[in-house]
């Protein structure tokens, strides 16, 4: 096994752990949302520019938005402008060793949004140690013990995740109509 391969089986076993024991912290109340955070993985945001559109959804102004994004494909472009991460900026066990990613991880984000597909060990543990107030992510069965609320789309279509997660913060009154 090549030591890819043992750090990428360390995170997992890490992660199926830290899963049956983890519990969120005692609720925080959250009045209006001002930060968000958003964890993406390279492949979508090569084509798709969520900021803008989480901007135009939620009326705030992209300043509130700070993106993390895992890059699993090189891509020059996303790495030129985005904050990115790889697996080599983890640790064993997927302990953030990067700068970068101990900084997202440490931030008090008012919403942390996980684009990326649960089968991505890397970010879900970046979730679960993120110190957010709200997590929100598509839909999982086993995700719910991260997550404050999923939402379920057929087939990942970010639009509608994006209109849904716009609808249910402004009846939770988190962001103005």
């Amino acid at each position: 096994m090549s030591l890819k391969g043992l750090k990428r089986k360390s995170a997992n076993s890490y992660y199926l752990k830290q899963l049956k024991k983890f519990k969120k912290d005692d609720p925080v109340l959250i009045k209006k949302i001002d930060n968000i955070g958003i964890l993406a993985n390279s492949r979508l945001f090569g084509s798709y520019d969520i900021t803008r559109n989480l901007s135009q959804k939620f009326n705030l102004p992209s300043r509130c938005f700070e993106v993390i994004i895992f890059e699993d494909l090189k891509d020059d472009f996303v790495s030129q402008h985005y904050n990115t991460f790889t697996e080599k900026d983890l640790g064993m066990f997927g302990k953030a060793k990067a700068p970068n990613v101990v900084d997202f991880i440490d931030t008090e984000f008012d919403l942390l949004i996980n684009y990326c597909p649960v089968t991505e060990i890397y970010t879900n543990i970046l979730t679960m140690r993120s110190k957010a107030k709200l997590k929100v992510s598509f839909a999982s069965e086993e995700m719910l013990k991260i997550y404050d609320f999923t939402i379920d789309v057929q087939g990942n279509k970010i639009d509608v995740f994006n209109d849904e997660l716009a609808k249910y913060l402004k009846i939770f009154k988190f962001i103005s109509a």
